[in-house]
């Protein structure tokens, strides 16, 4: 009778959504979104003051996989007098995208629960200094020594997508 009765609490709990049961990893919704903003938090201080190369990856290295930071860094990183920054932008290629963190933002595990797959929506912005079309914005995360870390950064406009899946 007893393991009826947990057995129908912990249903009833799933069903309202009361336990944020997820992957076998044991990395719930919100340990992903944290993950995603402290490591965005991170690309964001490379703006805030000149640093050398060294100092820019190792402050990267906690959230990001080694093969990202080299491509973040070529693509972000520029040479000033005494050091390095990264000078954000709008539009920045390699940046955590500023998602909802709401309902819009799924969470999608791959087959080996080895990849984590982070993506919203977009509607198409005309307003503001920056337009955009309809597009969807995706972070691939990736579990190296038992650490989830960004591996990827990825913009599909609508019509890409579209002509992908025909």
């Amino acid at each position: 009778m007893k393991k009826y009765l947990v057995a129908c609490v912990f249903s009833a709990l799933l069903l309202i959504g009361g336990l944020p049961v997820t992957a076998e990893e044991g990395i719930h919704r919100e340990q992903v979104f944290s993950l995603m903003q402290e490591a965005l938090n991170d690309q964001g201080s490379l703006s805030e003051e000149i640093r050398t190369e060294k100092d820019i990856k190792g402050k990267l290295n906690d959230h990001f996989t080694e093969e990202f930071i080299d491509k973040f860094y070529k693509a972000n990183v520029v040479q000033v007098e005494g050091g390095y920054m990264a000078f954000g932008s709008d539009f920045a290629p390699y940046y955590i995208p500023f998602f909802s963190y709401d309902d819009h933002t799924e969470v999608i595990y791959g087959e080996n629960l080895d990849y984590m797959y982070v993506q919203e929506s977009f509607e198409a912005s005309e307003g503001g200094p920056v337009t955009s079309g309809k597009h969807v914005e995706t972070v691939t995360l990736k579990k190296e020594n038992d650490v989830w870390k960004v591996a990827d950064v990825s913009y599909e406009s609508a019509n890409q997508k579209e002509q992908a899946d025909k």
